[in-house]
């Protein structure tokens, strides 16, 4: 693949900026989240285990270990082409699918927490009329659940449009 000076630096930003991200948000380890990022970037063919030597400028030993942990966690997988003893590393086919899952998951935790502190403070409430400051409290849990059902179904909807192309 060509690639001019600009898109070449473009990308090397995007895997610093991703890697970042993943780190944050997915707690990988800063060379696992640059491999999945430059992953990410490559698309299905995917790269082989030198490439990703070369590109990330990282050991062997390294990129092995991080590899071997990727896939443990079913984010990578690899592939072999007929005649060649290659392995090429690629993000799995439904990674995308079990991240969304994933974020699904984790808002519909926060949501039932959030029904739950409603629910105490409706209560508290009705015990306790001249608290009036709990009404501020409801309002917020009532503006994070709904937050939180747009959130879901949003991501449910991504997720099916994902699946029908």
């Amino acid at each position: 693949m060509n690639y001019s000076e600009d898109l070449k630096k473009q990308k090397k930003e995007l895997i610093e900026d991703l890697g970042v991200c993943f780190e944050t948000c997915e707690s990988m380890s800063p060379l696992s989240s640059r491999i999945y990022a430059l992953l990410i970037l490559t698309g299905s063919h995917g790269l082989t285990f030198e490439e990703l030597t070369e590109t990330l400028c990282a050991s062997k030993s390294s990129i092995s270990t991080n590899l071997q942990l990727l896939q443990t966690e079913g984010i990578i997988a690899y592939k072999t082409l007929p005649g060649e003893r290659k392995r090429y590393f690629k993000i799995c086919d439904n990674q995308l699918n079990n991240r969304i899952d994933k974020r699904i998951e984790g808002w519909e935790k926060e949501k039932a927490l959030h029904s739950k502190i409603l629910k105490y403070r409706e209560n508290l409430l009705e015990l306790n009329p001249e608290i009036t400051d709990i009404k501020q409290g409801i309002k917020f849990n009532q503006l994070q659940i709904d937050l939180m059902d747009a959130m879901i179904t949003n991501l449910k909807n991504l997720k099916q449009q994902i699946q029908d192309n």
